[in-house]
């Protein structure tokens, strides 16, 4: 983890509690994953065939994954905070 990432990480521990910090860290690492995998498929595109001018099939399904993954930690994060208040 960088310098900046540990820092970001130790301010949401602060507000949130150890365990829903750790989620919202991963939650913003995955969100920005996702950015560049998005970044990259508007880039690389497939050039023949049916599929033509969209993305390769393995960029869709990392982004179908990356997005099921996001929503299990916005649940947790969302049960955790709930359970606080």
């Amino acid at each position: 983890m960088t310098l900046p990432d540990a820092a970001r990480l130790d301010d949401y521990r602060f507000q949130m509690g150890h365990d829903a910090g750790n989620l919202a860290m991963v939650l913003d690492q995955l969100t920005d994953v996702m950015n560049a995998v998005a970044l990259h498929t508007v880039h690389c595109r497939v050039e023949r065939g049916p599929r033509q001018g969209e993305p390769p099939l393995d960029l869709a399904q990392l982004l179908d994954i990356l997005q099921s993954a996001k929503g299990l930690v916005q649940e947790s994060l969302l049960r955790l905070r709930g359970k606080g208040e």
